[in-house]
């Protein structure tokens, strides 16, 4: 018999032992997520530039309508991202400038274009709004009831984004760079598997 035999021998439950470890050590992390989860846990700092809203807000699917005056199609809309603006009444200087950093924002996001639309909300389109959905076609503008978006009083120039389920998810105060914006959707879109 030789060496390695007769420790074998020796040690019937070694492997066994081995594997239960193993397997300990590859259930803790999950056993401290689910503790985590369960107490209610929440990091006292992150790195997002925006107000994350929680639970997150469900819009009406319906209501909104085309600078055209017809019911905007909810499929316009349904599983994207929206970057969305409430104007209010009118658009002056401060909104159309609003509206450009909007557009820089999405073109900056390049492969993720596609994933994210657009959207001004007014209580009423004003002649400014309605060439401005003329000369830029992947911009939605929309009139809306004033109770639509209860988050924020229209007119602020404070930007929000929508999940594709509908839900306002995110705001930004109205003094919010254009680049910290950026940089919350870029990495939303890089983890966000829907939309």
């Amino acid at each position: 018999m030789s060496a390695s035999a007769a420790i074998a021998a020796q040690r019937p439950g070694n492997g066994r032992r081995m594997l239960l470890l193993v397997a300990a050590l590859l259930a803790l992390p999950f056993l401290v997520g689910g503790g985590l989860f369960v107490a209610g846990w929440q990091p006292a700092r992150t790195v997002n530039h925006g107000r994350l809203l929680t639970p997150p807000v469900p819009l009406p699917a319906t209501g909104l309508v085309a600078a055209d005056g017809r019911p905007l199609p909810t499929a316009d809309l349904a599983g994207r991202w929206l970057l969305l603006l409430p104007v209010g009444d009118s658009c002056n200087a401060a909104c159309l400038a609003r509206i450009d950093e909007m557009r820089r924002i999405h073109v900056s996001l390049y492969k993720n274009m596609p994933r994210l639309r657009r959207v001004v909300l007014a209580t009423g389109i004003d002649p400014a709004l309605a060439s401005l959905a003329g000369s830029q076609p992947d911009l939605v503008v929309a009139s809306a009831p004033r109770a639509w978006l209860p988050v924020a009083p229209p007119g602020a120039s404070a930007l929000h984004v929508v999940d594709p389920q509908g839900r306002l998810v995110m705001e930004y105060a109205p003094d919010t760079d254009a680049r910290a914006v950026r940089s919350d959707l870029e990495r939303l879109l890089k983890f966000a598997w829907n939309g």
